[in-house]
């Protein structure tokens, strides 16, 4: 009976300190703390995915093979995922240009890649795939403002 009170105390006070070190860090301005690492409670993005199929065409800079289209996953204010069939790098820089429906100027941008994770099945033609995570880095303005204006008129997933 003792030993069942002494572990359940124990587990309470390994909660608290974990409380504990997160307000500490809270309060020092570190937003992400060690109770992440344990317990997912929320969502880590901080701008809305949407499942959206636009064309889009990218080059890997600095190389000089070009790229034809692929197939967007979705997208975001910040970022997109697309489908690939060239396994790329992380931090490669991509020119992209995304044909967003409803606007007669495709959306022009250069990002790196974050992250590239290999899909377990290939396509119908036994071609290996890729989901490739992007970041957006220069965009020009007109170009986010297209962008911008299109996801707002999308609904939430």
């Amino acid at each position: 009976m003792y030993l069942i009170y002494t572990i359940i105390l124990l587990i309470l006070v390994l909660i608290l300190g974990i409380t504990l070190k997160e307000e500490v860090m809270a309060r020092k301005g570190v937003t992400h703390g060690i109770a992440n690492k344990y317990w997912i409670l929320r969502e880590k993005r901080r701008f809305v995915r949407f499942q959206e199929d636009m064309k889009i065409r990218y080059n890997r800079i600095g190389s000089e093979s070009s790229q034809g289209n692929t197939k967007m996953r979705n997208v975001s204010r910040k970022g997109l995922c697309i489908s690939t069939y060239e396994k790329l790098k992380k931090k490669d820089t991509l020119a992209v240009e995304i044909e967003v429906p409803g606007f007669s100027k495709p959306v022009r941008l250069t990002g790196s890649v974050m992250w590239v994770k290999e899909l377990r099945s290939p396509d119908k033609d036994g071609r290996r795939m890729f989901y490739t995570g992007m970041k957006f880095g220069k965009i020009d303005p007109e170009s986010e403002a297209i962008l911008i204006t299109h996801l707002n008129t999308l609904k939430r997933p």
